[in-house]
């Protein structure tokens, strides 16, 4: 069985986030949320393309981000859900219900 990939969107912990999904089985790709002006879905794009699941720490990221993402995983048919706590172990158990 192939380990189920899922993007982290917001927050600032990347390497517990990538070492805790390890533990769960799960590859995890973070990004978080900061974009530099210009398209804001142009920063996404990528980490999503790549995900099986999405999970958004909603009190880490700006509302323009979050809704790009939004939009993006729509477009791509891809699952989503919020995490509202800043921690690894929460958006893990998150990303879990939805693979």
């Amino acid at each position: 069985m192939t380990m189920k990939r899922v993007a982290i969107i917001g927050g600032s912990q990347t390497g517990t986030f990538k070492k805790l999904g390890e533990k769960r089985g799960l590859l995890v790709e973070h990004h978080n949320g900061k974009t530099g002006g210009g398209p804001v879905d142009e920063y996404f794009q990528r980490i999503i393309n790549k995900a099986d699941v999405i999970i958004v720490l909603r009190g880490a990221i700006k509302h323009t981000s979050m809704w790009a993402v939004r939009e993006l995983a729509e477009k791509k048919g891809k699952k989503i859900d919020y995490h509202d706590g800043f921690g690894a172990s929460g958006a893990l158990e998150k990303a879990l219900q939805l693979v």
